[in-house]
């Protein structure tokens, strides 16, 4: 008897357990909000992440053993970080609100690594096959949106209306990827390359305080434990002309975003909820390159574009849709030993 009611006792917790992990009805708004800031944020930060070319300027591979090349470079999307200071929370359910945004570049740095491991198949004055092996590291700094004068120390203010991005675990990420050379640059031929690579997101966290508007009261959404896996194929050509040198190529960017979603409205009982939330994206990409050959390294832009790419209906709205298409750019230098 005691062991059926053990069992039955589990059971039922377990049963009970997800309901608790939802958001009630007071905190269904911020909740709801805070779903579609995970939709509205995942495509920014994803494409700031991937760019475009996973080494700069490179179109074939490197050219086999002892040949490498070591990338510093800067991406930023033109992006919307939202703002709180109008929308309020209800403690009646979810409602939908229109937040202003500013438009804003959202940075990524990261170093990447490419190292030659077979120039390829010999055909005349080219090579066909070769591979290479990609690197990749990643940082995020804090972004913050809006005017960022009261939230500093000597300012004597708060964050309050600001969006703040913070890694919940260490900055810097590894990723990993492989180049196969479909065409070595010669005089004649430019380099042209596939390449896949697999970039994730530092576990990060994306905090918002909400002010009271209209009657409604404020509160504070959370997405804890974001976290971003991306995949992207890329097709790249390039060519060298002495001491400058033009690339470009097209390729695919999947997106996986997964967080627990929390949100708090000041309020009588302080009502809170928590629940998980998702998302799976594939976008379009397409770039263009240039580079400057100064001997120790090149100096390389890039320019690209996303679109493409569908996420769920939003109860609310941020100035854009999520799924619009957003450009980038990338400034970065490159050393190394490799065509």
């Amino acid at each position: 008897m005691k062991f059926r009611l053990i069992v039955g006792g589990l059971f039922a917790a377990a049963v009970a357990a997800p309901a608790h992990a939802q958001c009630p009805t007071a905190a269904a708004d911020g909740c709801q909000k805070a779903v579609d800031l995970l939709n509205f944020m995942t495509p920014q930060l994803s494409t700031a992440l991937v760019g475009g070319n996973p080494t700069l300027g490179q179109g074939g591979v490197l050219g086999g053993l002892g040949h490498f090349s070591i990338d510093i470079r800067a991406s930023a999307v033109n992006g919307q970080l939202p703002k709180f200071n109008n929308v309020g929370l209800s403690v009646s359910g979810a409602q939908r609100s229109t937040f202003t945004s500013d438009q804003q570049w959202v940075p990524f740095p990261s170093a990447d690594v490419g190292i030659g491991l077979w120039r390829g198949v010999s055909l005349g004055v080219t090579h066909i096959g070769g591979i290479d092996a990609l690197v990749t590291a990643t940082y995020i700094p804090t972004i913050l949106s809006g005017d960022q004068t009261n939230c500093l120390p000597a300012g004597g203010g708060s964050c309050n209306n600001k969006t703040n991005l913070k890694v919940s675990g260490g900055n810097p990420h590894l990723g990993y990827g492989v180049r196969v050379g479909l065409l070595e640059e010669s005089v004649v031929t430019p380099g042209v390359s596939f390449a896949w690579v697999q970039r994730d997101l530092p576990t990060l966290s994306l905090t918002a305080n909400v002010d009271s508007s209209g009657g409604k009261p404020g509160g504070t959404i959370a997405l804890n434990n974001f976290t971003i896996n991306t995949s992207a194929w890329r097709i790249t050509a390039a060519k060298s002309f002495l001491i400058f040198g033009i690339s470009g190529g097209l390729g695919q960017d999947k997106y996986d975003a997964s967080s627990s979603i929390t949100a708090t409205v000041t309020a009588p009982g302080n009502p809170s909820g928590t629940q998980a939330a998702n998302l799976s994206m594939t976008r379009m990409n397409y770039f263009v390159g240039a580079y400057v050959n100064l001997f120790i390294f090149k100096l390389e832009a890039e320019y690209g574009q996303v679109t493409g790419g569908t996420v769920p209906a939003a109860l609310n709205t941020f100035g854009s849709d999520a799924a619009t298409s957003r450009s980038y750019a990338t400034l970065g230098l490159r050393f190394g030993w490799g065509r």
